[in-house]
């Protein structure tokens, strides 16, 4: 009986003195391994660049044209003009969500266009969703862009060609693609 007495004796002193300690500032939570991991992958999510989370294959497409148009600087009228035009022809968008998908595009693009490079991870989230019809449209339209107004540049036949890889391998087919 006195073993238990004193186990317990000694369960509740360090229990008041966690609680003395976590009243004086001194945080010691960071010992809990599953809060560790909860904060650690709220982290990453947190610190990951948004392009690389968007799961709908229009979405992706859309800003794949976006960077496409953006790769030699900002975008000229002309090449959002056919942007816009195109958007509305694929995807049968108003001329508000057209424009909405253009802005929203620019925006997760911002400065930062080497993440396009990195198709894999930017196709992850939403390469399950794509159909190999959608594909082949969005392989079609990037290309379109890309020679909108002259030959593509070296990024963009990177962007492009590694797009048509990831789809490739993911159809397993290369039937019907250039």
């Amino acid at each position: 009986m006195h073993i238990v007495l004193g186990a317990l004796g000694a369960i509740v002193t360090i229990l008041i003195l966690v609680n003395r300690l976590s009243d004086n500032g001194i945080d010691i939570g960071w010992l809990n391994p599953f809060a560790w991991k909860r904060r650690r992958e709220w982290a990453k999510k947190y610190h990951a660049s948004p392009i690389y989370s968007i799961q709908s294959p229009m979405d992706v497409t859309g800003l794949l044209m976006v960077a496409i148009a953006k790769s030699e600087g900002d975008m000229s009228s002309d090449q959002k003009n056919e942007i816009k035009v195109k958007f509305k022809e694929a995807f049968h968008l108003d001329e508000d969500k057209a424009t909405s998908l253009i802005t929203s595009s620019v925006f997760l693009l911002k400065e930062e266009m080497s993440s396009v490079k990195y198709i894999g991870k930017l196709l992850a989230p939403s390469i399950d969703k794509f159909t190999e019809e959608q594909a082949k449209s969005a392989y079609e339209l990037i290309t379109h862009i890309s020679t909108f107004d002259g030959p593509p540049n070296q990024f963009q036949e990177d962007v492009i060609s590694l797009f048509k890889e990831t789809m490739q391998a993911h159809f397993k087919s290369s039937k019907g693609w250039a």
